[in-house]
């Protein structure tokens, strides 16, 4: 995975003071103006909205560590899995496996079926 170049925030509360400065020249406003007060105001609740929203949000970088760690961690179960799987193929079975032949199993079937056809018929004539 490519890591991403860090790149540089603009700087946009140097821009707002700038703009913020030309606007009070402009207009002629005061230091202690009720307009100039709001707009203070304003930015104090901006700056704690955006807070907030850092806080709640989670970074991006840690989701990319994240995806970074769970691909690893995929790749290293991949890994494992193939060596597990080879060294079964390899070895010889512990036990061999227990069959029950075909004829033993349609004869324990059709006793079964009518042993629960007669527990029927018997029970079916006690009810009555």
């Amino acid at each position: 995975m490519s890591a991403t170049p860090k790149e540089t925030k603009p700087d946009f509360d140097e821009e707002f003071l700038q703009t913020l400065s030309q606007w009070r020249e402009q207009h002629k406003i005061r230091d202690d103006d009720a307009v100039y007060l709001l707009v203070e105001l304003f930015r104090i609740h901006q700056k704690h909205w955006d807070q907030l929203r850092q806080r709640q949000m989670p970074s991006l970088d840690q989701f990319r560590n994240d995806i970074a760690a769970i691909t690893e961690s995929a790749n290293v179960f991949k890994e494992k899995s193939a060596e597990l799987i080879e060294a079964l193929e390899t070895s010889p079975a512990a036990a061999p496996v227990k069959t029950i032949p075909s004829s033993a199993a349609i004869y324990a079937a059709s006793a079964a079926l009518l042993g629960g056809l007669l527990i029927g018929l018997a029970l079916g004539k006690l009810l009555l």
